[in-house]
């Protein structure tokens, strides 16, 4: 027997130290990235973050026993995270079939979507399928039962989803729009579970093999998370995103565009960034269509909202106060304002402003904005 009984787990433990290197120097400390010192001291705490989702969405990743993972918490934060919201993720298998059972109880929305290998190594790549709560059958107590397969004679007559052989995870989006934010409030929770329907055997013994490439996998995604990631404040490329500072473009939807979904298909997206002096203000004023979802966030350089536990950093349909003609002014600044829509930047100079419409009945118009002195 070899005196290391696990020479490719060591090999791939070896390639995290050398990523963790390449992070620290190409990511952390590159100094073309920041140009706050808080940005760069978050980039080392969003490196210890990374790490965490790393370890448990890919790790310990058995597509043959999924089980749902909440991607995002208050201590745990990744492209784009959002306090009304709940999200969930499993990894599964093109070459099995699946069900995913649970209930709908506060939720506003409830999507669920199947997404193929991202070539870059980040967690969802090209979209595979997707089902909302409005084609749930619920029963009278709002429970359902998803059958996920390639043959939809495996659901018994219940909801399906086709299941391409290319997918590797799902990821289940629920809202909800209260007076109190969903990560803000213990007793908000998803009931969710999901189980393989053609895999009756417990898990194998975990083997070196095994173990290697789920690690490695992993790496891959956490190498694109940091060094994978664009210059906070260049050109984008993506339709809903303004690349002038303090501008919020138009709410743009992935449904029917043709284009590589990022995001619910279900949703409109807007999303600017806000470069303010001290003293500055970015106002935003405009009109909400009816929708079944609404909210806006302040982001850090790294796709993190900014503290929303002990700070307000973001505002959702129920918190979101307008006038008498249904219109809404929104203040974006360092210290108080004095209005009851501020969102407060933590003395971050800089940083992104990111608008979700869920289903709205009518196309979101563009919010005007405007930068004043305090």
């Amino acid at each position: 027997m070899s005196d290391n009984p696990a020479p490719l787990a060591t090999a791939a433990f070896d390639d995290l130290i050398a990523a963790l290197t390449e992070i620290r120097d190409g990511y952390a400390l590159d100094a073309a990235r920041w140009t706050e010192p808080v940005e760069q001291v978050e980039a080392f705490r969003y490196v210890g973050q990374m790490l965490s989702a790393m370890s448990e969405l890919y790790w310990e990743a058995r597509p043959e026993h999924p089980r749902f993972v909440s991607i995002v918490d208050p201590g745990r934060k990744l492209q784009g995270d959002n306090p009304d919201a709940i999200y969930h993720f499993a990894r599964i298998d093109g070459s099995h079939a699946y069900r995913v059972t649970g209930r709908i109880g506060r939720e506003c929305y409830t999507s669920f979507t199947l997404h193929a290998a991202a070539d870059d190594g980040g967690m969802a790549g090209p979209l595979r399928g997707d089902l909302n709560d409005g084609a749930l059958t619920l029963d009278g107590e709002g429970c359902y039962s998803l059958t996920i397969s390639t043959d939809e004679a495996d659901a018994d007559g219940g909801d399906w989803i086709g299941l391409p052989p290319d997918t590797i995870n799902i990821i289940v989006r629920s809202y909800f729009e209260l007076a109190t934010s969903a990560q803000n409030d213990s007793g908000v929770h998803v009931e969710i579970d999901i189980e393989c329907l053609d895999v009756d055997t417990p898990p194998p013994t975990l083997t070196d093999e095994f173990l290697a490439d789920r690690m490695t996998e992993g790496i891959g995604f956490l190498r694109q998370v940091t060094l994978g990631q664009g210059v906070f404040g260049g050109q984008s490329g993506v339709p809903f995103v303004a690349d002038e500072a303090n501008v919020i473009p138009t709410p743009f939807s992935f449904r029917d565009s043709g284009l590589p979904v990022p995001g619910a298909a279900d949703i409109h997206y807007a999303m600017g960034r806000w470069d303010l002096a001290p003293d500055e203000a970015l106002v935003m004023r405009g009109t909400i269509p009816p929708s079944r979802f609404v909210n806006v966030m302040l982001w850090n350089a790294q796709m993190q909202t900014l503290e929303y536990r002990g700070r307000r950093s973001s505002l959702n349909g129920a918190q979101i106060q307008r006038e008498d003609d249904g219109t809404f002014e929104i203040w974006v600044s360092a210290t108080d304002p004095g209005h009851p829509n501020w969102l407060d930047t933590d003395s971050h100079r800089r940083g992104s402003v990111f608008w979700r419409f869920l289903l709205p009945d009518d196309d979101p118009v563009q919010p005007t904005s405007e930068v004043v002195r305090l």
